[in-house]
């Protein structure tokens, strides 16, 4: 696991499945399909998290995927606030499955967080989860690269 810190707030970017029993509310897919149009199912990410928030349903195809995963991460960094919840976890395993580039997802979520803590929050400590070495790699370098994601 690495460590960054943006002012007071610090992240976290880990590869794999943790236990999310020490997260105040975790962003996580609701239903991730699988299969092709022959045999499809669809599989629900469990938690034991206080609060589970859901990431909305995208897809590559999907034409506005990064507005909608930026959006949906502002909306669960203001909810935690309004819960005063000091830990927030994003896991991305969904898109991941979705084929959605990893670099957009890393891109929106950092973005999102920055632009959010440039605000009074109680929020202490955030956990990003990437089920892929690809998805990780993407969280590292927008983390390294802020001043690229959101330029000043």
């Amino acid at each position: 696991m690495k460590n960054w810190s943006l002012g007071t707030l610090s992240i976290d970017v880990t590869l794999g499945d943790i236990d999310d029993s020490e997260i105040d509310i975790v962003v996580k897919t609701k239903d991730i399909a699988l299969g092709n149009k022959d045999a499809q199912f669809t599989v629900r990410e469990g938690s034991n998290a206080k609060e589970v928030l859901y990431w909305p349903g995208l897809s590559i195809s999907s034409p506005d995927r990064r507005s909608s995963i930026y959006s949906a991460a502002i909306s669960a960094l203001q909810t935690a606030d309004g819960c005063d919840a000091k830990r927030v976890g994003f896991f991305t395993m969904g898109f991941e499955v979705s084929r959605i580039p990893s670099w957009e997802v890393a891109e929106e979520i950092i973005r999102a967080i920055i632009n959010h803590s440039k605000s009074d929050s109680c929020i202490s400590h955030i956990i990003l989860v990437a089920s892929s070495p690809i998805q990780l790699s993407s969280f590292q370098y927008a983390l390294n690269n802020v001043a690229t994601i959101v330029p000043k």
